[in-house]
């Protein structure tokens, strides 16, 4: 004979705070981090395919990392003083974390971006 309530408590079931577990996280990045190695494994096999590969790994997997250090902020605030599901600017703080910073990052994996693309270009046009 089983212990305990027959069903979880609608208490339990209905929290009002937002889940901060990591399966949660890996739940959305998984899907974008499997596009982008399909995306990336349909490029044609030319010697200097490898930068465009790169070119196309980069954003998707610069902002997976930039996002998973976020959601470690987002789990530290969340213990140090727990967040509604209602409280959706004091996620995106924790999400985001410093503006500037945040801003640097895309910008520094922008230029990476481009760098990569007219490396290809170039490397292209000098080789065939």
């Amino acid at each position: 004979m089983p212990r305990g309530p027959d069903r979880p408590s609608w208490k339990i079931a209905m929290s009002p705070f937002i889940n901060t577990a990591w399966p949660r996280f890996f739940i959305g990045a998984l899907p974008i981090a499997v596009f982008a190695i399909l995306l990336s494994s349909s490029m044609d096999a030319s010697p200097n395919g490898w930068l465009m590969q790169a070119t196309l790994l980069l954003v998707p997997f610069s902002t997976l990392v930039f996002l998973g250090l976020g959601w470690q902020r987002l789990r530290k605030a969340h213990a140090e003083y727990p967040i509604l599901k209602s409280e959706l600017h004091r996620m995106l703080t924790a999400l985001i974390g410093n503006v500037k910073l945040a801003a640097l990052w895309f910008g520094l994996t922008f230029v990476g971006m481009l760098a990569l693309t007219l490396a290809w270009v170039a490397l292209y046009r000098s080789c065939g």
